[in-house]
């Protein structure tokens, strides 16, 4: 993930900066651009040879490969999705952010702003996003912060796609109900008839059944690991859905084997 720690950033932009400028590049004007050192551009375009997203002909020729070009894309897109989120959440075009006080705070105090199971808290941490409090809250309670600076950490989760046949192959009863019951994590969304069927007959009442799809993405945008309990046929459409969105997943058949 480009956002995990500065150098996959800094590997990032040098891929980038190598597409834009192949066949011939000069490390010393990446370094120059990147504030890094020539020779730490050639340790990290050693690296991206080495996993295969660049190839070399000698003589500072330089190209990326395809998989180099999935990698901008991927890249981009977690960005794309990160600065949607910080522009509409957090930086927005409001002067006053509300969270969620994580412990007691007064008026005027200073504030560590962080993401937690995908609600904005305010807390006195030594971790987030600095803040100042703009008027007294107990923990729990909402809180106004203004004068925000820096960034808020963002770890990204992934969905988990359970697949239930649908009615023509015999619905929820052609389903191994104890199995879907056993893969279930963090938040649940329900697609589909058969699926809300299959999750009534574990015993499980879903957290989401409208537009499962879309919150269990943003949701995991927001840190918050999800399952999606979908009929097989509707299961393409939403993993189109998750890549576009840049969300990971994986795909699981909860079918009766």
């Amino acid at each position: 993930m480009v956002l995990e720690k500065k150098s996959e950033i800094t590997r990032f932009q040098i891929l980038v900066e190598t597409a834009a400028s192949q066949p011939q590049i000069k490390q010393s004007e990446i370094a120059a651009s990147l504030g890094i050192t020539p020779q730490a551009v050639s340790e990290y375009i050693k690296s991206l040879i080495e996993d295969g997203l660049i190839t070399s002909s000698g003589r500072g020729r330089y190209k990326v490969t395809p998989l180099g070009v999935e990698a901008i894309i991927s890249g981009a897109k977690e960005l794309q999705d990160y600065s949607k989120y910080v522009l509409s959440n957090v930086v927005g075009q409001v002067s006053v952010w509300p969270a969620i006080a994580a412990s007691d705070l007064k008026k005027g105090s200073d504030v560590r702003l962080f993401m937690d199971g995908g609600v904005l808290y305010a807390g006195t941490g030594a971790d987030g996003a600095v803040g100042v409090a703009v008027g007294d809250a107990r923990e729990g309670e909402d809180v106004g912060v203004k004068d925000l600076k820096g960034l808020i950490s963002l770890n990204r989760e992934s969905v988990r796609i359970l697949k239930v046949p649908s009615v023509e192959g015999g619905g929820s009863r052609s389903c191994d109900i104890p199995r879907l019951k056993r893969e279930l994590e963090g938040l649940v969304g329900a697609a589909g008839i058969e699926a809300l069927a299959a999750l009534h007959k574990a015993g499980v009442k879903p957290d989401v059944q409208f537009a499962a799809v879309e919150a269990l993405a943003e949701a995991a945008v927001k840190g918050v690991r999800g399952t999606l309990v979908i009929t097989a046929d509707m299961a393409p459409q939403a993993i189109q859905k998750l890549e576009a969105a840049g969300v990971a997943y994986t795909v699981a058949d909860a079918g009766l084997r």
